[in-house]
């Protein structure tokens, strides 16, 4: 009885998360932007549509054998199966809870593979510092190609984008109060400090992996695939209709960067991702929302899709811890 409900709350919880997500994206549209994206949902290509979400799956199998490649110097052999489930599942988690998904990916594959808690979360860290490198340097190929210096300035400050400043000024002083907290834990209680001292040690291994790994080239391949699909992907997705089907490699950049940013700093992009992009394709004279709309749900429905069955898939298995 107990093993059947507990199964049970396993398969609600993920379709609830769903739920939710659906429901809360759709009451934040106006009568508006669901009249034009439904017409955009009848006249679009869906030849590019379709070639766009392969790209983007590719790009998701190619982060889960990346991360592999960080494993095995720690002796781990993780099947690609459950590296992959992971990814997925902490990419859905995500939008619940602003980054648990780390979190929860690490913890997955500590229970399913066995991996240490703190090298898999050390790995995760890793790979979000290559992240942040290719990130700048997209943001400095965007700079570039932009043949008006004033364009990225104009789009982070567009009506309904608001500020980052103040997200940026919450993150520095959480950081401060939570490392304080941890110092004085440090300092006061004994049992703490030895469990932090054991803990660190493991981080600091994990971290060590991006120097050890006998497959430093193929990492490195991956990365640059991983970006590289995330960027044609948008461009792809432009094909599809006919307003947008002529977009330049500047406005393309351009719409990846600010997409990038309205991510980092709402669960999935909710409400900034399409404001943000609609202004983007302003700057370059498309005047059509329905594209950053219906690009978002597509995105969007894609990370659910596959983020709940990798959910679901994976804690069907057999746990090694546990």
């Amino acid at each position: 009885m107990k093993n059947s409900i507990i199964k049970t709350v396993k398969i609600i919880i993920p379709l609830g998360i769903g739920i939710y997500l659906t429901w809360y994206f759709f009451a934040s549209l106006t009568n508006e932007d669901l009249d034009q994206t439904k017409n955009a949902i009848f006249e679009a290509n869906y030849f590019w549509i379709v070639l766009s979400l392969i790209v983007s799956f590719l790009s998701h199998v190619s982060r889960a054998v990346r991360w592999r490649y960080l494993l095995e110097p720690m002796g781990y052999n993780v099947s690609l199966s459950n590296a992959y489930h992971s990814v997925m599942s902490g990419y859905v988690i995500n939008f619940t809870v602003p980054r648990s998904g780390e979190f929860a990916r690490a913890g997955l594959l500590a229970n399913y593979e066995g991996v240490s808690f703190e090298k898999g979360f050390a790995t995760i860290v890793v790979e979000r510092l290559v992240d942040v490198l290719m990130l700048g340097g997209i943001i400095f190929i965007a700079g570039i190609l932009q043949t008006d210096s004033e364009v990225l300035k104009e789009i982070t400050t567009a009506e309904g984008g608001g500020s980052t400043s103040g997200f940026y000024l919450m993150l520095v002083i959480g950081g401060v109060l939570m490392l304080t907290i941890i110092g004085v834990l440090y300092r006061a209680n004994v049992k703490f400090r030895v469990f932090f001292i054991e803990k660190f040690k493991g981080f600091l291994e994990g971290l060590k992996t991006v120097w050890t790994a006998e497959k430093k080239w193929l990492y490195v391949l991956h990365t640059f695939f991983i970006w590289f699909c995330y960027v044609i992907g948008i461009w792809i997705f432009a094909l599809a209709f006919e307003e947008t089907k002529d977009m330049s490699i500047a406005c393309v950049f351009a719409v990846f960067v600010v997409g990038a940013a309205a991510i980092a700093i709402l669960p999935g992009g909710i409400g900034a991702y399409p404001t943000w992009i609609t202004a983007v394709l302003l700057i370059y004279g498309m005047d059509f929302p329905a594209y950053g709309i219906f690009l978002w749900i597509i995105q969007t429905a894609l990370i659910v899709i596959l983020g709940l069955s990798s959910l679901l898939l994976i804690q069907r298995k057999s746990k090694i811890n546990g």
